[in-house]
């Protein structure tokens, strides 16, 4: 375990395992989806990838998608459910796909600039980033693991290192980079200052 008086954070995040809606390319957000059988075996393939590894807190969203990747991949381990680590929330477009919204005039307003802009009902990423950094500012010293989505956590990290969140022709989100199911992603964080170690590492489902 890591000296309480360190100053180290070290942060792992976690996107959860695969549901159903993922396969059929629905937009999930706060509608919260169970894993599917797929999903459920990529969390056992975490299991014995995190196995031997001490956590000083295990965090996720309280939505049920990540909160059971978290109890199959670390299983008895004591959870905080915290509702920041939620997924962006697409209000009026829950449960659609992108072709169902394609020549929706709200669709290609919000595109503009999905960073700043709100989905209509919902949530910019903006603010997905703000209530994330919030979260991770708060965290204390130590080994930390976190269980949440994908669009959420790439909009902490675009936050944390000013990475470009620019429109994707053809993808909801403005993101170039893919963040697998169970993907890994590390970081520390000393005296303030965040400093990223690994993104998106998933050779335990290859």
């Amino acid at each position: 375990m890591t000296d309480p008086l360190s100053p180290l954070l070290h942060l792992t995040l976690v996107r959860h395992a695969r549901t159903d809606w993922n396969g059929a390319g629905r937009w999930q957000g706060w509608t919260d989806t169970p894993l599917g059988e797929a999903g459920e075996a990529q969390a056992l393939s975490l299991r014995a990838r995190l196995a031997g590894r001490p956590y000083d807190e295990v965090h996720s969203s309280d939505l049920s998608r990540a909160a059971r990747t978290a109890e199959l991949a670390l299983p008895g381990a004591p959870m905080i459910l915290d509702v920041r680590l939620r997924e962006l929330l697409f209000g009026d477009f829950e449960a659609v796909t992108t072709d169902d919204v394609l020549h929706d005039p709200r669709y290609t307003e919000w595109q503009r600039d999905p960073w700043r802009l709100p989905a209509p009902g919902g949530e910019s990423l903006k603010e997905v980033a703000a209530r994330m950094r919030n979260w991770a500012d708060a965290l204390p010293s130590g080994r930390i693991i976190a269980f949440s989505h994908g669009a959420a956590i790439r909009a902490l990290l675009c936050d944390l290192f000013g990475w470009p969140a620019p429109p994707q022709p053809g993808y909801v989100l403005p993101f170039p980079y893919q963040l697998s199911h169970t993907g890994l992603t590390t970081l520390t964080r000393v005296d303030g200052r965040w400093t990223l170690l690994s993104y998106n590492d998933h050779a335990h489902l290859e």
